[in-house]
């Protein structure tokens, strides 16, 4: 699926028409990488806080592997839940 780039200001926002990851770099080095649903910024999917002095483009790179990210369901009747 085609992914949209939007620079705002020091923040870069990548989009696929369903999801957004806003990538805002730290004061003191890193970045905090916010994956939500597009156009309800308050459905945070995932948070991903990276320590690392990444450059531009690896940080890109992390954020469209958040962006294409999926996630498995949980099914509980596989699990032994007793209840009392």
């Amino acid at each position: 699926m085609f992914e949209t780039v939007i620079i705002d200001g020091q923040n870069t926002i990548l989009s696929n028409g369903s999801f957004e990851v806003k990538i805002i770099p730290k004061i003191y080095g890193g970045y905090t990488l916010t994956k939500t649903v597009k156009d309800d910024p308050l459905d945070i999917i995932e948070i991903r806080d990276i320590r690392l002095p990444l450059s531009e483009k690896e940080i890109i790179r992390e954020a469209k592997a958040l962006l294409r990210q999926s996630y498995d369901s949980v099914d509980f009747n596989n699990y032994n839940i007793q209840t009392i």
